[in-house]
């Protein structure tokens, strides 16, 4: 029973300087002072990614709906108050006022620009595949009809999704009504924004998702969707600074280390922003995986036996042990799909692949054809992927994911490799980067922020800000009875989408007095 409820949770998915340290100084929070020990000098630059001009080509578009004010304020209050007691409820809407001034007791609390509807496009374009050719990939845009300039460009990538269809061009078609989410929080205060489905989901579904190891192709599908903006809605109007249009970047887990690729590769093609008339002004990158090769790579292959203790901080056991199978294989089908010399049996446990009891609509899968089916939905496939794991010696108690692999992927140095490669911690940036971490999780530590943070201070970036979200401030339903819970990762979205919401704010203020 806990387990299934456990599953429905997993499915259920500026500040101010000032206001960072005061979140920090709240519950006597501190970056790790080990941090530099898990940061490896960079003895040489990133390789430059290149923008690629023949790529971002509209092929359709068309507007699938529009989200109203009421609807909009309505979706959100409940959101942050499903299936909480009422005095919960009454403290999230407490603690978002305190936190980003949003009063979700006014009826336009979420407006922080007078408009009448936000509407919702699907488009289909033209992206970079792992192939390095031509793939139409899909996305979704959300644009506030208002009278007034918008603010700016928001590109927010998203988290991770086992269903290929839970993305956000099938809007409320998802499960995690991820538009709506997006729309009510970021859009409503007058921003753009643009949400790519990424290379292997939603309309690109028989391809492989190339998962986490594999960012640069999803920072890229991304980027490729500015070309397209002034075709969806030529009468667009934005506060320009310089005639330039000011743009944002964000993404939550999976799709934070993308949105901090997707700075890097902006900052080195400073042309295409230019062209396409934009002008970089901060990344929010959120509860991410920045440091895949010394920080995650490392969580996942200890098992966490202690929690809310340093390195990893993790917030709740449970959750972590129920979440990593799924995880895991989401990354062992991507290495197989994109390693020519790979084979499923060197690098996947027998006993965890061959998913005895993966029987859908009576067709039976292994764990990789699981991953790359659309025919279960996101609990589902996380409770049928630990039902396998626990085929092997794995277990809420014992969640190492060695136990999931061959001795050969854990030893092999081209995987190895291949998860450094991935690493986006240890560069300079140019354009301001906030990171937001929650100060306990359970699926993506929190050091992964702190070794970005202070490895790119060391770089000498020029504007870097850390703020430390307390769990215990905001509470989502408990998967035990009669019972609410601090947040974690998976409830986690819908809370520091506001928080990044003020980084943008203040910046935007920040450059508009400057100019």
């Amino acid at each position: 029973m806990r387990l299934k409820v456990l599953a429905s949770l997993l499915t259920a998915s500026s500040l101010l300087i000032a206001l960072a340290d005061e979140l920090v100084e709240s519950s006597n929070m501190t970056i790790n002072p080990n941090v530099s020990s898990y940061i490896v000098p960079s003895d040489q630059p990133f390789a430059k990614v290149k923008i690629n001009d023949m790529f971002g080509n509209l092929i359709s578009e068309s507007q699938v709906g529009s989200y109203k004010i009421d609807s909009i304020n309505k979706f959100y209050k409940d959101q942050v108050c499903s299936g909480l007691y009422g005095f919960n409820c009454k403290a999230n809407i407490a603690n978002i006022y305190k936190y980003t001034g949003i009063d979700l007791t006014q009826e336009s609390g979420l407006i922080g620009q007078d408009f009448d509807q936000i509407n919702a496009y699907k488009i289909v374009y033209t992206t970079e595949g792992m192939d390095n050719k031509e793939h139409s990939v899909s996305g979704a845009i959300l644009l506030p009809k208002s009278d007034k300039p918008l603010k700016g460009v928001v590109v927010f990538y998203h988290f991770t999704v086992l269903n290929k269809d839970n993305v956000p061009s099938r809007f409320n078609k998802d499960e995690f009504n991820l538009s709506k989410t997006i729309a009510s929080t970021l859009a409503t205060d007058g921003y753009a924004v643009l949400l790519p489905d990424y290379i292997g989901l939603g309309d690109d579904s028989k391809n492989v998702h190339p998962y986490v190891i594999y960012p640069v192709n999803n920072a890229l599908s991304g980027i490729y969707m500015l070309k397209l903006l002034n075709k969806i809605d030529p009468a667009l109007k934005f506060n320009s600074v310089d005639n330039q249009i000011p743009l944002f970047l964000s993404g939550y887990s999976e799709g934070a280390a993308y949105s901090l690729w997707a700075a890097k590769i902006l900052q080195d093609n400073p042309s295409f922003l230019k062209q396409y008339g934009y002008t970089l002004t901060k990344t929010v990158p959120i509860d991410g995986a920045y440091n895949l090769s010394k920080v995650t790579f490392p969580f996942l292959i200890e098992s966490n036996s202690e929690e809310k203790t340093r390195p990893f901080l993790i917030n709740d056991k449970r959750i972590a042990g129920y979440s990593r199978p799924g995880l895991v294989a989401n990354v062992l089908s991507s290495y197989v799909g994109y390693s020519s010399s790979i084979s499923e049996s060197m690098i996947f446990n027998s006993k965890f692949m061959d998913c005895n009891d993966c029987i859908v609509d009576d067709a039976k899968y292994n764990v990789p054809q699981l991953i790359s089916s659309s025919t279960a939905g996101e609990g589902d496939k996380y409770k049928l992927i630990y039902n396998t794991a626990t085929e092997t010696s794995y277990s809420v108690k014992n969640d190492s994911i060695s136990l999931l692999t061959t001795p050969d992927l854990i030893n092999s140095s081209d995987f190895l490799e291949t998860v450094e490669y991935a690493d986006i911690y240890n560069w300079k940036s140019t354009t301001p980067v906030s990171f937001l971490t929650l100060e306990y999780d359970s699926i993506v530590t929190r050091l992964n922020s702190e070794t970005a943070y202070m490895a790119m201070s060391e770089q000498g970036s020029s504007s870097l800000n850390i703020s430390i979200i307390p769990n215990q401030n905001f509470k989502t339903k408990s998967y035990f009875p009669f019972s609410d819970m601090d947040i974690d990762h998976p409830s986690g979205l819908k809370f520091l989408l506001l928080f990044a919401r003020n980084q943008f704010d203040e910046s935007g203020q920040s450059v508009s007095k400057n100019n």
